[in-house]
């Protein structure tokens, strides 16, 4: 049985029902923002914005030692370049876990290779393996996600971008068992978790099933207009708020990152 959380009095008061997703016409749009112990799934396309709007999304951190944004794909250099330049707040934590992949596997794999190359047979390669020379990293980085998050307290604010890298090394059921893990302690503990993906990365089947498991889901579109690409986010989920269901188009700016321009409804 799992332990009910107790709320301090004043975070309650001070962090509220609702948590700002990042943009504040999309915050309004959404009558106020997204409530506390959802999780969001982003799905998109490449060029489409996904990206940005995960680290837009966790740059409005009310509590930078409980928010935590986790890239697969990016190095730090790469995102403080980014926060410095839209002049976002640079004391949330980040795990850059693709970095430390290629560090610690692609690197050694790199290495073997060059051998190879330099006249070693693999006979000789795992000689050297065996006196440490090629270190053999046997990290779970599935597990090391998980484990990260459900080590936050509550109303965390957590982003994972993307779980490609996890789908992509993990067998699938595997990695939606864990996703469920990262759900429910959201919702027990009224965080807030965006996780992203892109567009087919796994089957359609897979996909509905990670769809049912979050409670908001929005999809990143890039479309050719002409000369010129039209970039849209559909809202074509959100849990108890069918009216928040909508298709915009957006842009980006300097002063708000990306910031809804025309709204449809879905009907």
């Amino acid at each position: 049985m799992v332990d009910k959380v107790q709320f301090d009095t004043e975070d309650v008061e001070f962090f509220g029902d609702v948590g700002s997703i990042g943009a504040p016409k999309l915050d309004k749009m959404m009558r106020g923002g997204i409530p506390r112990g959802f999780t969001i799934l982003c799905i998109g396309e490449p060029g489409a914005g996904m990206d940005l709007f995960c680290k837009q999304f966790s740059s409005v951190a009310e509590d930078p030692e409980n928010t935590i944004l986790i890239s697969t794909g990016e190095s730090q250099q790469e995102i403080l370049q980014l926060f410095r330049r839209y002049s976002w707040p640079l004391d949330l934590r980040v795990r850059t876990i693709g970095e430390e992949f290629n560090r610690n596997v692609l690197e050694r794999d790199l290495k073997a290779s060059k051998f190879r190359l330099e006249g070693f047979s693999m006979a000789d390669i795992q000689k050297l393996a065996q006196t440490r020379f090629v270190e053999v990293d046997d990290t779970d980085y599935l597990i090391e996600m998980v484990s990260q998050v459900t080590n936050l307290g509550p109303y965390f604010r957590c982003v994972v971008d993307n779980l490609d890298f996890f789908f992509q090394r993990n067998d699938d059921a595997r990695v939606v068992s864990m996703v469920r893990v990262m759900q429910a302690h959201t919702q027990l503990n009224r965080g807030l978790l965006l996780l992203s993906i892109s567009s087919d990365t796994v089957t359609k089947s897979l996909e509905r099933e990670m769809v049912l498991i979050a409670d908001i889901v929005f999809e990143f579109e890039v479309k050719m207009i002409g000369t010129e690409f039209e970039t849209r986010m559909v809202i074509r989920k959100f849990r108890n708020a069918p009216e928040n269901l909508s298709v915009m188009s957006y842009r980006v700016t300097e002063e708000e990152g990306i910031t809804p321009e025309t709204v449809e409804r879905i009907i």
